[in-house]
């Protein structure tokens, strides 16, 4: 699949009630005239995998092949700049997605000056840069004192973006400076760009301390809402397992986000498993599959 889309195509939907961002858009291939693969990411809740899950899988090519054989739409990427136009190749080669970009910056660091390069190779895609931000100063995550700083960095991203793709989304990581969702909506709301939106991650939900109920939160958090992440794991420590291991509720989850009107992209959080790869994104493939059966099968 080509999943490239052409300039002001990137639209926020509304769904029963609760906006949902969605980004559309014809295929390069198909504006050319030419026959386009037949797209994977259809439907509601498109699944795709991190690179985490794949470290038993020496290529790339390996990696991305398992994937497409096993039915995830794409990949998680932890960025990296010399390797990506391998990684994007790959992925045209399959017919896959780049979903998201990762990375890991501190407030208080200089632009990365490897980003501008990638961003324009990742021109007229649907993937996310996503960004977990760290702070060498504050030392208390979620802190409103490095917002400033925080929605300058996300700007200095969103205006490479532009509005042709990728897009900018908060990732949500326990202990750092973007601790928690709330995080990712507040400069969301505060930079107020089309472009600029967070993550929702259930691991790192169960490992921070909440304050609110977790239907609140995803309310508030739907209209910014640019990805979700999924695993198992024991819901009182800190552990990641396959979707068919564990005591998490990924039913009750999943009807809660349909509840609030997401349908975009899930992504398998696959952190800290040590099982193959090609068996432990098998096992969570075919939970993940009866989960969406239970949740759309009640009215």
């Amino acid at each position: 699949m080509d999943t490239r889309f052409s300039r002001r195509c990137l639209v926020r939907g509304v769904v029963s009630g609760a906006a949902a961002v969605t980004v559309l858009g014809k295929s390069v291939l198909a504006m050319a005239g030419a026959a386009a693969p037949k797209p994977r990411d259809k439907g509601i809740w498109p699944f795709y995998a991190f690179d985490n899950g794949l470290r038993t899988v020496p290529t790339v090519e390996g990696k991305v092949r398992l994937l497409k054989d096993l039915g995830y739409v794409g990949i998680e990427y932890q960025l990296n700049h010399k390797g990506l136009p391998e990684m994007l190749d790959a992925l045209d080669k399959h017919g896959l997605t780049l979903n998201a970009v990762y990375a890991v910056p501190f407030l208080e660091d200089p632009p990365d000056p490897g980003l501008p390069e990638s961003v324009k190779r990742m021109k007229g895609r649907t993937t996310r840069i996503e960004l977990a931000v760290r702070s060498r100063e504050l030392k208390t995550p979620s802190d409103p004192a490095g917002d400033e700083k925080g929605a300058d960095l996300l700007k200095r991203a969103s205006d490479l973006c532009a509005d042709t793709g990728p897009v900018v989304s908060v990732y949500p990581h326990a202990g750092f400076w973007t601790e928690k969702v709330e995080d990712g909506v507040r400069l969301a709301r505060r930079i107020g760009r089309r472009n600029v939106g967070t993550n929702f991650n259930l691991v790192h939900w169960h490992w921070v301390k909440q304050a609110r109920p977790l239907e609140e939160v995803l309310r508030e958090a739907a209209p910014h809402l640019f990805s979700v992440t999924i695993n198992n794991g024991a819901a009182k420590g800190r552990t990641i397992t396959p979707l068919d291991e564990g005591d998490y509720d990924l039913v009750g989850f999943m009807r809660l986000l349909k509840q609030v009107g997401y349908t975009g992209h899930v992504g398998l959080q696959c952190w800290s498993i040590k099982e193959k790869s090609e068996v432990h994104l098998a096992r969570s493939i075919a939970r993940w599959r009866e989960i969406v059966r239970q949740v759309l099968a009640q009215k």
